[in-house]
């Protein structure tokens, strides 16, 4: 497992998950949604990627 912790997200990933390729996005205490690496889109419809997150997620790698 992975864990990165930015500006109050947590980016988790883990090894033996499932495809596609995905980490999960906490916010608060909370999970907020799933973004799938892969196909780079969140895996919910709910889940909406703000500036913010965009920008961590870019820095970190998982946004191309």
């Amino acid at each position: 497992m992975g864990i990165i912790k930015r500006e109050g997200f947590k980016l988790i990933s883990y090894v033996s998950d499932h495809r596609p390729y995905h980490i999960h996005i906490e916010y608060g205490g909370k999970e907020i949604g799933r973004f799938d690496i892969e196909n780079q889109r969140p895996m919910e419809k709910a889940f909406k990627i703000t500036g913010k997150l965009r920008r961590i997620l870019k820095e970190e790698g998982y946004l191309l």
